[in-house]
C-alpha cells in the first residue's frame, strides 16, 4: 500500500469515527453563537448532555442566560429555577415530565463553559 493510500484511508476512518459518534442536537437545547462543542452525547432514556466552550467577556453570562431562557420558553419549558450572576448562571426548566438544566460558568481568560442536560423522559 502506498503512503498516499494509507494517509487517505486514515483520513476517511477519522472522518467516519467523528461523525459516527456525533449525536444530533435536540432542538430544545440552545447552542450559543460561536460555541465550540466539547461533548454532545445521547445517553439513553431520553437524556442528552451538551457541553461547549465559548469566548466571552465580562457581562456575557447574563446575556447568554437570557437567550437560553427565551429559547426554552419558545420550546414550551417553564423556568423553575433561575440564579444568574455576573460570572455564572444556573437555570432549571420543566415541560410536563421533562427537565432541562443549564449551567454557564466563567472559567478563566475569557473562556465560558456552557452545559445543558436534557431529560425528555423524567419519571
Amino acid at each position: 500500500m502506498t503512503k498516499a493510500k494509507s494517509l487517505m484511508l486514515t483520513g476517511i476512518l477519522a472522518l467516519f469515527s467523528a461523525s459516527a459518534f456525533a449525536a444530533p442536537m435536540p432542538h430544545e437545547i440552545y447552542k450559543p453563537a460561536g460555541a465550540r462543542t466539547v461533548k454532545a452525547d445521547r445517553q439513553g432514556n431520553g437524556e442528552f448532555e451538551y457541553v461547549a466552550e465559548l469566548r466571552g467577556r465580562r457581562g456575557s453570562i447574563p446575556a447568554i442566560a437570557k437567550r437560553v431562557i427565551a429559547h426554552a420558553r419558545h420550546n414550551g419549558f417553564k423556568v423553575v429555577e433561575s440564579e444568574i450572576k455576573r460570572d455564572d448562571a444556573d437555570l432549571k426548566f420543566k415541560r410536563g415530565n421533562q427537565e432541562l438544566d443549564v449551567s454557564i460558568e466563567d472559567k478563566d481568560n475569557g473562556r465560558i463553559e456552557y452545559k445543558a442536560d436534557l431529560d425528555l423522559d423524567k419519571n
